[in-house]
């Protein structure tokens, strides 16, 4: 089948107004911030009905073509998994199913489309007295649902229950163009009976003692293209009170996170370097420098939070806590520092981010992530400082009520520097794979990690994941070449 066979049954589906081959549009969708090499796709199509969804991915199986799916119109992205892999490929653009489905405040649950925002989501649900469990101060353009499915971590540790928090129940075309709807969205009855008779899409977990919303989480779009899910909300506190505490001794800040944790005492609780907090309190590089310089280089930071007539009482009695917590652990010589507005604070644990933190000091950034227990933070913090020791950001976040850490390293550099970006390349990949055969767990492998994380798994893994692929896209429909999908 051509090109220009393929484009004619497209047509009939989308219309001609909805898909393109301009070169300037194609070449955005060709590459990203990573390192994986540029490759375009044939079209671009823009769908914002459910059913055309289903049309298009029964016409790729019969015709042989492949569909990557993207939630929002603007970038940047950076992790290589929106990229083609093969020549006979097109990227279908959701950010048309853009409806807030519905919004439950008795249940806190929200049913949100792929092409809602976090830059239009917060603001609503503020309104409304509601808030969504954000990461930190995330891009105003990305996606809702995408960073959900993509298990961004949430900056809340204690309302995280499960690995798959905030995500709760989806509506899924598989790859073989099946719809399915997971959890007790399932059924009995459609979505409209269910609300009818009360019930709010909550539950994950089904239908029957299988979960496929886990094969669907995490797997970059190859598993299935989600065009609604409901997501957990929590109730907005009245009141906030900042804490910003710092060291020079990293540990200190994790003995006292891992108490803060264990007690459920805040809500937004991580701990971030001097260069990456400068990073997401300042805008111009030259100010980022600044009070880079101005910081300790450990800065732990927590939220307290209240309600209703009862707000301060708790707030004073949680500090009370905190305190005899850091008494008999030995930290009082821990001091609260006043370097930055508790506003600006609460702006980035809250808040959309217009203009992304991570591109503000140099233009570009590479980032490696993964999770870890607590004993092993600071000596994967060494192993990174004695590779990157400069233009290095650090961010580390509890997850699972703290039974697990997000730990992330930022590398920034300038990216029209081919040198530097050639030496970033080769830092990015040393790092990576030093960090791996140390124990870290690279949950989310993106692009280049991919061949080196399941290197390093049994063969049965991947051969239970290819299963998996075969039963819900058994003609390697959806994005092919991520993870270990061959192309």
């Amino acid at each position: 089948m051509t090109k220009e066979q393929i484009y004619q049954k497209l047509v009939r589906i989308c219309g001609s107004k909805n898909i393109s081959d301009s070169p300037t549009i194609i070449k955005d969708y060709s590459k990203d911030l990573s390192f994986f090499p540029e490759k375009s796709p044939l079209y671009v199509i823009r769908l914002k009905n459910r059913d055309k969804i289903q049309k298009v991915l029964k016409l790729a199986n019969s015709l042989n073509f492949s569909v990557i799916s993207v939630s929002s119109n603007s970038g940047p992205r950076h992790h290589g998994d929106t990229i083609p892999r093969n020549d006979n490929c097109i990227i279908m653009n959701l950010s048309k199913l853009r409806k807030i489905r519905n919004i439950d405040k008795k249940n806190r649950v929200i049913m949100v489309e792929p092409g809602v925002t976090f830059g239009e989501l917060i603001p609503n649900l503020q309104k409304k007295g509601l808030r969504l469990m954000i990461p930190l101060h995330p891009r105003a353009s990305k996606s809702v649902l995408t960073a959900a499915l993509e298990r961004v971590p949430i900056t809340i540790p204690r309302y995280m229950w499960d690995s798959s928090d905030p995500l709760l129940c989806t509506e899924v075309f598989f790859g073989n163009s099946e719809r399915f709807r997971t959890g007790t969205a399932a059924g009995p009855g459609s979505i409209k009976q269910q609300k009818k008779s009360g019930q709010a899409q909550i539950n994950p977990m089904g239908p029957t003692q299988f979960s496929p919303f886990r094969v669907i989480q995490g797997a970059q779009g190859s598993i299935g293209i989600v065009t609604w899910a409901t997501l957990k909300l929590e109730l907005l506190p009245s009141i906030q009170e900042v804490f910003h505490i710092y060291s020079d001794n990293i540990q200190e800040l994790l003995d006292l996170q891992y108490e803060l944790l264990k007690y459920r005492l805040c809500d937004e609780l991580l701990i971030l370097n001097n260069l990456n907090l400068a990073c997401l309190v300042k805008q111009e590089s030259s100010d980022i420098i600044q009070l880079t310089n101005n910081l300790p280089k450990w800065n732990l930071i927590y939220v307290l939070s209240g309600r209703s007539k009862f707000a301060k009482d708790k707030i004073s009695y949680l500090k009370e806590d905190i305190s005899d917590i850091m008494k008999e652990k030995n930290l009082l010589h821990l001091k609260r520092a006043n370097i930055i507005n508790n506003d600006t604070i609460l702006n980035f644990l809250t808040q959309a981010d217009m203009n992304p933190w991570k591109l503000r000091l140099t233009g570009g950034y590479q980032d490696i992530f993964f999770i870890t227990n607590f004993e092993k933070i600071p000596e994967f913090i060494s192993i990174i400082e004695k590779l990157i020791p400069l233009n290095l950001g650090v961010y580390i976040q509890a997850i699972n009520q703290g039974t697990s850490y997000h730990c992330e390293f930022d590398i920034f550099y300038n990216p029209f520097d081919k040198q530097e970006t050639m030496s970033v390349k080769e830092k990015f990949l040393e790092a990576s794979i030093k960090l791996m055969d140390s124990g870290a767990f690279f949950n989310r492998p993106y692009g280049i990690w991919a061949k080196e994380v399941f290197k390093r798994h049994q063969d049965s893994t991947q051969i239970a994941l290819k299963k998996v692929k075969r039963i819900f896209d058994p003609n390697n429909v959806l994005n092919p070449g991520v993870l270990c999908f061959d192309n």
